[in-house]
């Protein structure tokens, strides 16, 4: 399954800039929280791997935001 959000994919894919929407950069956080939610990982450290790892193209930002929204 591939999961497309805010220019990146899951895959590691991208969508042409002028495709995005305003409301996209806090979905893709909407979604890393929500793929944190199902790993479910033991530490932050873990958390930020998993991210790098299923979002490869994501901004830090991005990361930092899903996690601070992520409740353990």
């Amino acid at each position: 399954m591939m999961l497309q959000v805010s220019g990146v994919s899951s895959s590691g894919g991208s969508v042409p800039a002028g495709s995005r929407s305003p409301s996209e950069p806090a979905s893709l956080a909407h979604l890393m929280t929500k793929h944190l939610a199902a790993a479910r990982p033991r530490s932050d450290a873990e958390a930020l791997r998993l991210l790098r790892q299923a979002f490869p193209g994501a901004p830090l930002a991005a990361r930092v935001a899903a996690m601070a929204g992520w409740s353990r």
